[in-house]
């Protein structure tokens, strides 16, 4: 009975532990959408294609980044779709810059 009762115990903990690296993943996605919003945003205002170009390629595989001007400000928002398992978990990062002039 204990072997039963060990073996359940065992894949509850597995099962726990493959949710909380999943979850790790995706807020480590976030957090690179963000860094990458935040400097594609920054270089822009800067002028520097360069760097933009370089900031876009460093963003999550599969993401989109999409850029705009809104009143004075550069804009740029970046989009992923991670995956947890069947479930598809929409990740949204934004950063707004000021032009420099």
């Amino acid at each position: 009975m204990v072997a039963v009762e060990t073996a359940f115990a065992v894949l509850i903990l597995a099962a726990v532990g493959a949710f909380v690296i999943s979850v790790a993943g995706v807020m480590f996605a976030q957090t690179q959408c963000q860094v990458t919003a935040d400097e594609v945003a920054r270089q822009l205002a800067r002028g520097d294609t360069a760097a933009v170009q370089r900031a876009r390629a460093d963003a999550p595989a599969g993401a989109s980044v999409v850029t705009r001007e809104e009143s004075g400000a550069t804009v740029a928002e970046v989009r992923l779709e991670a995956r947890l398992g069947p479930v598809v978990w929409p990740i949204r990062a934004q950063a707004r810059v000021l032009a420099e002039r």
